[in-house]
């Protein structure tokens, strides 16, 4: 069963920060950009009204999220400006929206609860003549084929297109030694 939630606290929030720890744990070594964030920071966003929380199901018990919003600001991690300047008449509708996440307990990885959630955050926006802007790390493009996936979702909304707005590169400079040190001048 798939929900759509404004808030979600106690027991049911617990379980999706043990789900969401168990999936970006790994990223803090395989990705630059910071994936995994507090228990108490993603406690608040789970009991955020502005973010909505798409949440699957089974027995009972919250086993994979989504979340998305179209309060940007409610995303410290993008420029809202960015996004508004790149689609003014859907900012004057309020129909540019987010996706923070999608994530599934790995103890029911590889049933369909994955698609069901993206899908369903996708709908969102759909439903709103929206914008969707989503980030993907490297690791995670090369490994679940992201380009792909979102093509294959993009298909099922009749008219959509999928492509990169922007793209972050990160450099690192290797500098095992310092300019050597002018000499001194002699007056």
């Amino acid at each position: 069963m798939i929900t759509h939630e404004r808030h979600i606290d106690g027991d049911h929030a617990e379980a999706l920060w043990e789900a969401y720890r168990e999936n970006f744990a790994p990223l803090t070594e395989l990705a630059i950009l910071q994936h995994l964030f507090s228990r108490e920071e993603i406690l608040a966003e789970l009991a955020n009204p502005d973010i909505l929380k798409i949440v699957g199901w089974q027995d009972g018990r919250p086993v994979g999220l989504g979340m998305v919003t179209n309060v940007l600001e409610a995303v410290p991690q993008i420029s809202p400006d960015f996004l508004r300047a790149k689609y003014p008449e859907h900012a004057a509708r309020q129909a540019i929206y987010f996706g923070i996440l999608v994530m599934v307990s790995p103890r029911v990885r590889g049933r369909t609860i994955f698609g069901r959630i993206y899908t369903e955050l996708w709908q969102v926006p759909a439903k709103a003549g929206g914008v969707l802007a989503f980030d993907v790390c490297e690791f995670n493009r090369t490994l679940f084929d992201a380009d792909a996936l979102a093509g294959r979702i993009a298909s099922q909304f009749p008219r959509a297109n999928v492509g990169i707005v922007d793209r972050q590169t990160w450099y690192v400079a290797e500098l095992p030694e310092p300019l050597p040190e002018p000499a001194p001048s002699r007056r």
